[in-house]
């Protein structure tokens, strides 16, 4: 069997982003999705990057956000619009291969070995075509990891981010990977 290329797409800060592509007035104010406080379900589900820098993070409580960023634009979540771009995104990624994996509303991994879009583009002109599209089209950027298997491939969605490709080979992953903590890698803890 010849070697496999599998892209790994992960829509950037999902649900704030689906949330700034619908009010753009919040683009560049600290902004994060949190559940209800009254239902004490009051954590950050995910936070822009813009709010990041002050220490706000996924999972934390919102008023410990709140201490963190004072001016935290709190917006409720709106499930169903993050279902809709999640299946407007996998119509994307359809275009390129039916070997699609969902990972989550925001992420799948797409196995585009021996399609003919790879044939004609090559790995990382194919990742920056999905990703300008679904820019273009959703209005909210991915990070594309490209790789041999789907973990390498994951890696590279999360190596640079927002709107970025990175993209790990037989030849440069030594250069690349291993100066990294093993914790970066899918299923590896602590």
């Amino acid at each position: 069997m010849g070697t496999r290329h599998i892209l790994h797409c992960d829509m950037n800060c999902f649900y704030a982003s689906v949330e700034m592509q619908r009010h753009p007035e919040l683009r560049d104010t600290p902004l994060a999705v949190c559940g209800s406080q009254e239902e004490r379900h009051g954590i950050v589900l995910t936070a822009n990057y813009i709010a990041k820098p002050y220490g706000v993070k996924t999972g934390m409580a919102l008023w410990q956000a709140k201490q963190k960023c004072p001016e935290l634009h709190i917006v409720p979540p709106h499930f169903d619009r993050y279902l809709r771009f999640s299946r407007m995104a996998r119509e994307i990624y359809a275009d390129y291969t039916d070997l699609v994996e969902p990972f989550g509303l925001d992420e799948v991994w797409c196995d585009v070995t021996g399609t003919q879009k790879l044939r004609e583009r090559g790995m990382e002109a194919l990742a920056n075509e999905i990703r300008e599209r679904v820019k273009f089209e959703l209005g909210i950027t991915v990070s594309v990891g490209a790789s041999w298997n789907k973990i390498f491939a994951k890696l590279g969605s999360d190596y640079k981010k927002p709107d970025a490709v990175t993209v790990f080979t037989p030849e440069n992953y030594r250069d690349k990977v291993w100066p990294l903590p093993a914790s970066d890698l899918l299923g590896v803890g602590r």
